[in-house]
């Protein structure tokens, strides 16, 4: 669907994405273009989705039969640093140079390999969530696997349902390592009544603190539990640690069911 957008939009961040490479056109005046709602970019099979740095989409756009996108996102993302000057409305995008990564001096973020095409493939990203989470592709139900950039660094967001659990991973685009994942139990059975922590029937701290443990690596300590209520149940809130990765999660207070797990590297 293709939406207009009036004059005085800032195109100082905007680049044509030509076949022949990444071109910029410098627009000195207003004019009226194009949002395209239809358009879609993929970067080696994975959906390309532009945000900027308070996490908005950024929507795309067509001038004359041409696609235009955000220039220092698509850069990052393609592994080209690029720093947006918004005082000269100058982008500064540094290329490899003898076959070594580009220099970072122009925005602060960490370049990926010359070419930047080594990037694991959106397939392989879903593999490896799927093989961490130890579900089979057929019980498998994607929402999304899209390539972005956070934190300096490219990687691939993978979401998907498998019977009545939510899982998202953030993947590295590069190396395929694991930078963060957690997965949520949906559609539970609530108890009638809201148990204390000195009922018969809802476990100790203690119970939770080991169950969070035999989740967790060997070597981890437990930094936190604390019994909560949460949409209609009471739940112990475990937080744990290992070296340098935290991981959180919440147990039900009457089954011990772990219902939420969140590891972060």
């Amino acid at each position: 669907m293709k939406k207009g957008f009036g004059s005085g939009f800032a195109t100082g961040l905007l680049c044509a994405a030509l076949a022949a490479g990444l071109g910029l056109t410098a627009m000195a005046v207003n004019r009226a273009i194009i949002i395209d709602d239809d358009a879609h970019i993929t970067i080696n099979g994975a959906t390309f989705a532009p945000k900027n740095a308070s996490g908005a989409k950024i929507p795309l756009f067509t001038h004359e039969d041409i696609l235009y996108v955000p220039a220092e996102a698509f850069c990052n993302a393609t592994g080209l640093p690029a720093g947006y000057d918004t005082a000269s409305h100058t982008l500064s995008i540094t290329l490899p140079v003898s076959g070594t990564p580009a220099s970072a001096s122009t925005a602060p973020v960490t370049p990926a390999a010359p070419g930047s095409n080594n990037y694991i493939t959106a397939e392989r990203a879903k593999e490896i969530a799927l093989a961490h989470a130890g579900v089979a592709a057929a019980d498998a139900s994607f929402i999304k696997a899209e390539l972005d950039w956070d934190d300096g660094r490219a990687e691939y967001e993978v979401e998907f349902y498998s019977k009545n659990t939510e899982y998202d991973y953030d993947i590295d685009a590069l190396t395929g390592d694991i930078r963060s994942f957690d997965y949520d139990v949906e559609q539970f059975t609530i108890p009638q009544t809201t148990p204390s922590a000195s009922s018969s029937s809802t476990i100790t701290a203690e119970d939770a603190k080991k169950t969070a443990l035999g989740r967790a690596p060997a070597g981890s300590t437990v930094t936190k539990c604390k019994l909560d209520h949460d949409d209609g149940r009471t739940i112990y809130e475990v937080e744990l640690k290992n070296g340098r990765t935290e991981y959180e999660c919440d147990i039900d207070a009457v089954t011990g069911q772990i219902l939420s797990w969140k590891e972060d590297h």
